[in-house]
């Protein structure tokens, strides 16, 4: 399981456009942070503590890396020469130049080796390029003058480190990667095409499955995987869909193991940031933290079990910790399929959810007629429940088959918030003539806008489920309308009035408190729009809730009048009868008035 600590504040920023980058020092748990074009400083993460600074009249044209190879920070200055020190300078710019005949992009670390990037596109290990400057003719890897290069990505993977340079030419990406593997002084570049209808808005390189993968997000929610071989040529495959982070802004990305990945973006109801730890396995989101403040465009390092990233005039650092694997809660979302050399012979290996003390039930055997054969497919993929769940989702909103719908909610006890609110934005705007039974009820109080009777099945089942209050909190206020609120606490009114009745499998004091939930979650994230409505509506039903309200706190303090009484006569004890106080100049009565 992966875990997000507190977060904290290393130090302020003047703009986050002016970061060059954040690197691992020589020391542990101390981290060097490029702020800007002319400064550099170095903290102790522990106790945020500044422990040292570089400064410069020259620009900074990449971050300050350790070269742990030669002992020796080193950085690129005015797009055009390097400088390496030993760490006790303060000011830079007496120190030598090493100057090339190729623009700098930028200098970074992978796997202890430093790499030098040219404009040019050229890509070379420091140290050797640093040698043999003076004779170095860079190979132009971006032929076009119209190109430039947006970001570098890199990792490590088999003794090799992989580099992509992320290319821009007319609103079109490319990925241009190679390999470094020792072996080869001039490495050969391979070109992967990054057009598509959605704007691209981030991408990671990551270690998924024995390959290198290039995950890529997309403006429509989507992540496809490409993995790194010499005959690819576009963006790969669908890998997955993302809803809680926001996909109309930048989304940085980062690698943090083979079965994470970090994403650091706009919340998806656009009212702050998020981060999330994105297990790539099973395809979930395993952890979250939210922020009041986006900045768009930034960027997030991983450093020594860190995240740091930019929030609005900070720099925040978030620890994090990836436990071992705790499968429990996703026991059952997939089953293996192994192809055996007979075509004809499939061996199934199937999960069986058991829980102690009771009886196992099998649901795969309860399978739905209607969804047997979908479900069947989707799970021999390998997908989760919630995706499939998603899925099947989208297909009854595009057919409006409610059949199916209800069939699939009955199937799958554990459905996201997310899709909650979504079936609940569905129901309420229905038409009648989408229900296949479309019968009447004839009950007065029912609202007449939920007609006919079979939509108040689908919402029954809803409003039984569990669900996460801060999960669902934003998901009720960007989903649903001010009219959906209405109509949803409309009907949650009907169930509490004598003409209700309880929630499937609830008894009453179950439903009253699972409707007291909903009531209160919906009036918490619709109180802005509630306040500010003027529809006679609003009053009406927070008056009839009022009212309701009144009359059970009524009937609860009669009640307990009551078992004081009823606890004496069990007792056995005699009925006390009005005693006289005797030997006191006066007494205490109460009488009713009228």
């Amino acid at each position: 399981m992966a875990k997000l600590g507190a977060y904290y504040g290393l130090c302020p920023l003047i703009d986050h456009r002016s970061l060059l980058g954040i690197s691992e020092d020589e020391e542990n748990g101390v981290v060097i942070v490029t702020l800007g074009k002319n400064i550099a400083i170095k903290f102790k993460l522990s106790d945020q503590k500044q422990l040292c600074s570089w400064r410069t009249k020259d620009k900074f044209s990449s971050p300050i890396i350790y070269d742990k190879q030669q002992s020796q920070y080193v950085a690129a200055f005015n797009d055009s020469f390097v400088r390496q020190w030993n760490g006790n300078e303060e000011f830079l710019d007496k120190l030598k130049k090493l100057k090339f005949n190729q623009q700098i992009h930028t200098i970074f670390k992978c796997n202890d080796e430093c790499f030098i990037v040219f404009k040019s596109g050229a890509i070379y290990p420091l140290q050797k390029a640093i040698e043999n400057r003076k004779d170095l003719v860079p190979t132009k890897v971006i032929e076009s003058e119209s190109c430039y290069i947006v970001d570098v990505l890199y990792t490590s993977f088999n003794e090799s480190t992989y580099v992509g340079l992320i290319v821009k030419s007319d609103e079109i990406h490319a990925l241009h990667w190679t390999r470094f593997d020792g072996l080869n002084e001039q490495n050969k570049f391979y070109k992967v095409s990054l057009q598509k209808d959605n704007e691209l808005v981030g991408y990671a390189f990551h270690v998924h499955q024995a390959s290198v993968n290039f995950f890529s997000v997309w403006s429509d929610s989507r992540i496809y995987s490409t993995e790194l071989k010499e005959d690819t040529l576009d963006f790969g495959e669908l890998f997955t869909a993302i809803e809680s982070v926001s996909c109309k802004n930048y989304v940085s990305m980062i690698s943090l193991d083979q079965n994470y990945i970090a994403m650091y973006g706009c919340n998806s109801d656009e009212e702050g940031a998020l981060l999330v730890i994105y297990n790539v396995q099973f395809k979930v989101v395993q952890t979250r933290q939210l922020f009041k403040l986006f900045t768009n465009g930034a960027k997030i390092w991983c450093v020594n079990g860190n995240l740091l990233f930019p929030v609005g005039q900070n720099l925040a650092v978030v620890p994090f910790n990836l436990d071992m694997e705790q499968l429990a809660a996703l026991v059952g979302s997939h089953k293996v399929i192994e192809e055996n050399f007979d075509p004809d012979i499939a061996i199934v290996h199937k999960v069986q959810c058991v829980s102690w003390g009771k009886d196992v039930n099998d649901k795969e055997d309860d399978m739905p007629d209607l969804i047997q054969t979908k479900l069947q497919e989707y799970m021999s993929q390998g997908l989760s429940k919630s995706i499939i769940f998603d899925t099947l989702l989208q297909e009854c909103m595009e057919d409006k088959n409610t059949e199916v719908l209800k069939q699939a909610i009955k199937y799958f006890d554990d459905i996201p918030e997310s899709a909650l609110v979504k079936v609940l934005k569905l129901i309420l705007n229905l038409k009648p003539e989408s229900f296949k039974k479309n019968t009447m009820s004839s009950v007065k109080s029912f609202p007449h806008k939920l007609q006919p009777e079979e939509r108040s099945e689908i919402l029954d089942m809803i409003l039984c489920r569990p669900f996460n209050e801060t999960l669902i909190f934003f998901e009720l206020r960007s989903s649903l309308n001010i009219d959906d609120v209405i109509l949803l606490l409309e009907y949650i009114y009907f169930l509490f009035s004598e003409d209700g009745h309880p929630l499937p499998l609830l008894t009453y004091l179950e439903t009253e408190a699972k409707l007291i939930g909903w009531m209160c979650i919906l009036l918490d994230a619709n109180y802005q729009r509630l306040l500010l409505t003027k529809d006679e509506k609003v009053n009406e039903i927070l008056t009839s809730f009022k009212d309701h309200i009144k009359e059970e706190l009524n009937c609860s303090d009669d009640l307990q009048h009551s078992a004081s009484l009823l606890r004496e006569l069990k007792k056995g004890k005699p009925l006390s009868k009005t005693k006289h106080m005797a030997g006191l100049g006066y007494s205490i009565e109460e009488f009713p008035l009228y």
